[in-house]
Parts: C-alpha cells; structure tokens; sequence
C-alpha cells in the first residue's frame, strides 16, 4: 500500500493518531519519571531542547519552502498555547497520579469539538456529539473513583485545575494544529512546535535551573524523542481528518497510562477506571464509524 493509498483511508488518520497518542503517552511517563527531580520550567525546556535535533533533522529531510511571515505569527501564537499546555500538564504529573492526570486531559475532545465548530466552522454531527459525551461520562466514573476518600489537599486542587486549564490550552492548539496542518508543510509545523516553545520557556527555566544528573538526561532525550514522534502523527492525522472526530481518539490514552503507571510507578487502577475505559472505547470506535475521511 502506498503512502497516498494509505492516507485516503478511512481509517488511516484514527489510526496514525492513536499511534500518536501512544507515544505522547510514552513521553508523559517519562516526563512523570524526572517530576519530582527538576522544576516545571527546567523539564519543559528540556522536553523541547532534545526534541529539536529531531525536529531540525526532520526539517532537513523533508527541505520545506519558506514560511511566510503569516505563517510565522500563526506558528508563534501555537507556540504560547503548547508552553502553556506543557508547562500546566507537566505540574499536574508532577502532582497527580499518571492516569489521572491524562484521566483529566480527556476534557481536551470536549473543548476540542466546540472550538472546532465556532473557529473552524466545522458542524458537530451529532454521532460524534453522543460519543464525546458517552466518553465524558466515562472520564466522570474515573475521576469519581480517583476523587473518593476525602483527600482533597491543596496540592491536589491545583494539580486538578493544572489539568484541566491544561485541556482547555490544548484544544485551542489542536484547532490551530488543524488549520495549519492544511497549508503548512509537515517540517515546518514540528519544527516551529519546537522552537518556540523552546525560546519561550528559556527564561524562566534558566531561573530556576538545576544540572541534570547522567539518568535524567537520558529520560530528556527519550522525552524529545516520543514527543517529536507523536506530535508528527497528530500532525499527519490532523491534515486528513476533521478536528472533532479525531478528539475523541484522544481517550486511548487512557490504556496507554493505566499500563505505563502500573508497570514504572506501580499505580493500580482501581475499578472505576476500567469501567470509564470501557465508555471511552466504546465512544472511540462509535466516532470511528460515523465519521468521514
């Protein structure tokens, strides 16, 4: 099957996307794996300080015309969402749970299909609408299960809204991602999604900056090398499928994270957890089938 074959698949994006999110996932236990070990701002700048080889080797590969400057402040404006978006979810790894964390990402879908309808003008057909609120309900049961026990600290509060504001920034860049994606040649989109992220977050890492030791920099490598990888394949499905749809494919994360937190940080899922993946596949597959490619 050729490349072109492939991408007029129906199912082609689903499944690059879900491969995606695997690998971000990949990148989020990695990220959780040197949290209590360096500041925010320090694992930020350094999940995109050794994702920019690859990105630059990819730049490279692929030799991209120039971009305009239009093309410039829009990938600038990407830029602040992905530095909030990182910055605010790598707090709440540090401070959560790993599959609560990405438990409380899964409202990004949710935002995701009401921003794509009001900036992309694109309608919400109402398949997907029931599959994003079945895989909302879902997501409820879990954190329900995670909430319960009255351990609702300080710390906790502001790693949940970390999350959750954290959800909010990353469907507004999903929705830009989408845009670009149509226009914009794939080397430039990762390597500006590098870069300035990358100059934004510099400053403020260099305030609070801590030399890291021989193991963390290997876990910083890895980080760049999984989040350069998934975002190519978010990037990809982004450009030959809708905005809203493909949102949902965003709730496999969860597996992805019930499997990485139990096998590197020994977090056992408790029932409610499979009971919301249950929802959150059934809404995954029911979106798959209703929407068009």
């Amino acid at each position: 099957m050729t490349s072109s074959t492939f991408a007029a698949h129906r199912y082609a994006p689903f499944l690059v996307a879900a491969l995606g999110i695997f690998l971000l996932s990949v990148m989020d236990a990695l990220i959780k794996g040197v949290a209590n070990a360096h500041p925010t701002a320090q694992i930020v700048f350094m999940r995109y300080a050794c994702g920019m080889p690859w990105a630059i080797a990819f730049f490279l590969w692929t030799r991209p015309p120039a971009p305009s400057g239009e093309m410039v402040r829009a990938h600038l404006l990407r830029g602040v969402l992905v530095t909030i978006t990182a910055f605010l979810f790598f707090y709440a790894l540090a401070t959560l749970p790993l599959a609560e964390a990405i438990t409380l990402s899964f409202l990004s879908p949710l935002f995701l299909a009401v921003l794509a309808s009001l900036i992309l003008k694109e309608p919400i057909q109402k398949p997907v609408l029931i599959a994003i609120l079945v895989g909302f309900v879902g997501m409820a049961i879990i954190v329900a299960g995670k909430l319960g026990g009255g351990q609702f600290d300080i710390i906790r509060v502001l790693g949940i809204a970390a999350a959750v504001s954290s959800a909010l920034a990353y469907a507004a860049n999903l929705v830009l991602l989408r845009k670009r994606a149509q226009t914009d040649p794939f080397g430039l989109i990762i390597l500006f999604q590098n870069l300035f992220p990358l100059l934004i977050i510099a400053p403020f890492a260099w305030m609070v900056w801590e030399v890291p030791e021989a193991r963390s920099w290997w876990i910083f490598l890895g980080i760049g090398a999984f989040g350069l990888a998934g975002h190519l394949c978010m990037a990809w499905a982004f450009k030959y499928a809708a905005a809203g749809p493909l949102g949902v494919i965003e709730y496999t994360a969860l597996v992805w994270s019930a499997g990485l937190g139990y096998l590197a940080f020994a977090e056992v899922p408790a029932w409610t957890t499979w009971a919301g993946a249950a929802l959150i596949i059934f809404a995954c597959l029911t979106a798959m089938r209703r929407s068009r490619a």
